[in-house]
Formats: C-alpha cells, structure tokens, sequence
C-alpha cells in the first residue's frame, strides 16, 4: 500500500469511528476505533488479495461522484467528495441516527503479466467489468465472513464489543452494496447482475444469522 493510500484509508478508519461514535454514545472510542480499524482492513486486504491474484493493482481513494447523471455533459468539472460529505451530512441530519459508511472506493490498473496470461484460450490484457466486479464480491465475502464469526463468538464471550464488530460489518456491506457511482455494489451490478442478486440473497441470510 503506497503512504497516500495508507493516509486516505486511515482517515476513513477514523471517519467511521466518529460517525458509530456519534451513534453508539455510550461506548469507549478506543474499541470503536478497533471495530473500524478491523473492517476496513479485511475489506481492503480481500480486494487487494483479489486483485493481485488475476494481475491487477487497485488503490483506494475516497468515493467521488463524477457525473451528475448519464449521458453526455452530465460530469462534474470537480469531482464532489462523496465519501466524506455525504456520511458526515447523513449523521448530521439524522442526529446521528443514520450511519452512511459509504466511505471509500477502489481504482485499478493492469499489470503487465496480464497482458501475458492466458484466460482459456484467450489473453485479456485490459480490465474486464468482470474483474472489477469478482474483487468487489470478494471484498464483500471477507466481512461476511468477519460478521458471522464475530457474532459466533459474541455468544461465548465480550458479548457487546463483538456484537459491535458484527453488526457493523454488516451495515458497512450493506452500504457499499449500493449500485451507484464507483462503490463495490456497483461494480458487481455492472459486472453481473446475476452476481449482484446473489450477493443480496447472502446479505439477507447474513442479516437474519446475526441480529435473530
């Protein structure tokens, strides 16, 4: 990870620890710091394994919205700073009632060795819709993963701290599943709808393992 993406990610570990902060009041800022520090790391660990694995490097950024609508002249001479407006208004507005943990998005590039490696008969040197979409779902499969875990052992022991890890885990997830812009939902929507489906399915399936 290159220092500007170390910093851009470490921001956003703080910028979710303030806004669960804002939410759960009666919790020590250490832990949630922890929680934070733990999702964002296994999300960016499992796209970034995903990616190395079918030739491509990624970097995060903070999500930015581009365009306004589709079509031609509807992109923004700046690109507006989603990732940070918009979570901080949410909280803001809702008193922090809602928590917005659309935060960061991923851009990538090619690595030489796939323009080299054969996919079948084929050689595929630029990025598919496909490879974005496999290292957005993978990253969701990581706090899936972590979500139900946690939540196992929140029944055995540190029963409220887990269950803080679990469940926002799970809300992260369902907040970047959202198909607009550059978030990972968008990506798997647009890489396969079909895909897309199926990780919603997994969503409601974790949902209901961890909070019934």
């Amino acid at each position: 990870m290159e220092k500007k993406e170390g910093i851009i990610v470490l921001i956003s570990v703080v910028l979710m620890s303030l806004i669960i902060l804002l939410h759960e009041k009666s919790l020590n800022f250490l832990w949630i710091f922890i929680t934070s520090l733990l999702i964002i790391s296994v999300s960016v660990f499992c796209k970034k394994l995903t990616a190395r694995f079918i030739d491509i490097e990624i970097e995060h950024k903070f999500w930015q919205v581009e365009r306004i609508w589709f079509g031609k002249g509807r992109h923004l001479k700046n690109p507006f700073p989603a990732g940070v407006i918009i979570p901080a208004a949410f909280s803001l507005i809702s008193n922090s009632f809602v928590t917005c943990l659309s935060l960061i998005q991923f851009e990538s590039r090619a690595l030489p060795a796939k323009a080299v490696k054969k996919y079948g008969t084929r050689r595929f040197s630029e990025i598919m819709e496909w490879d974005l979409c496999m290292i957005g779902f993978y990253g969701i499969i990581g706090l899936f993963l972590l979500s139900l875990v946690t939540r196992f052992f929140a029944s055995y022991f540190f029963e409220s701290s887990l269950m803080l890890l679990s469940k926002y885990s799970f809300y992260y997830v369902i907040w970047n599943l959202l198909p607009i812009s550059s978030l990972d939902g968008a990506k798997i929507f647009f890489g396969s709808s079909r895909l897309y489906i199926f990780t919603l399915i997994l969503a409601l399936i974790t949902g209901l393992m961890i909070f019934i």
